[in-house]
């Protein structure tokens, strides 16, 4: 587990390590022992490496000199969707500011973290890092694949072969691969809902919900079953509610 502590004062940077170190040994000793913590003095700093480094969590104090907390969140949430973040400041000024990245915790320095509230965010930073982690295993040109279950925004049938429609690309699969087959490796996935007969979509690339259909991020638009709209709409909406 990669983390990167991002604050102007060292003496912060270390209360935090040592807290982190804490909560985890306590609650995830696995998690502890693989832990890799990485300290920054700058916002600035962070975001000259964060695209070729890949953290799990990231700390942000709020007011730094320079980029702040807070526009360094924006800018990493621009990039990635599953890091973790969790703000900390001596202000409960940016509250509101910090659901709009969707930050994972807010915690007052001159009131301490408390344990409760911060193993709770830790816990959402890991389950979302677990998520983002599955795949689906197969075989593609007789060579073994793993395709990020994030990755995929649609399941169906094709000339009858099975179509796994990527964010870039698609790959068209015949047997063993078959849509029974998908949804037995996805339907324990609450990512993944069947929406029309034979068709599995990732909700978490759903850009909006039509009368009949779901509007993907990338423009292709779902169709939503007339038999089924009702149920179809309710669990997508009970996602968004637990997301």
């Amino acid at each position: 587990m990669r983390i990167a502590i991002v604050d102007d004062e060292p003496e912060v940077c270390g209360v935090v390590r040592d807290y982190l170190t804490h909560i985890l040994e306590k609650y995830w000793a696995e998690k502890a022992a693989q832990m890799e913590v990485e300290v920054f003095d700058s916002a600035e700093s962070v975001l000259e490496v964060f695209e070729q480094r890949t953290y799990d969590l990231l700390i942000l104090d709020i007011r730094m000199p320079g980029i702040g907390g807070m526009e360094a969140a924006r800018r990493i949430r621009n990039q990635s969707s599953d890091v973790g973040i969790i703000f900390l400041t001596s202000s409960e000024e940016y509250l509101m500011e910090g659901y709009r990245v969707f930050a994972d915790g807010y915690f007052l320095k001159t009131e301490g973290m408390d344990e409760e509230g911060f193993r709770a965010a830790l816990a959402r930073v890991l389950e979302r890092r677990e998520k983002a982690a599955r795949v689906l295993k197969v075989q593609y040109n007789g060579q073994p694949l793993e395709i990020l279950l994030n990755k995929i925004h649609y399941v169906d049938i094709a000339g009858g072969r099975l179509h796994i429609a990527l964010a870039k690309h698609d790959l068209c699969l015949t047997r063993p691969y078959t849509y029974d087959w998908a949804t037995e490796q996805l339907g324990h996935d609450p990512r993944f809902l069947e929406c029309y007969h034979r068709v599995l979509v990732n909700m978490d690339v759903i850009e909006r919900m039509d009368k009949e259909s779901f509007v993907l991020i990338n423009g292709a638009e779902i169709p939503i079953s007339q038999r089924r709209r009702s149920g179809v709409r309710t669990s997508y909406m009970q996602y968004l509610l637990n997301k």
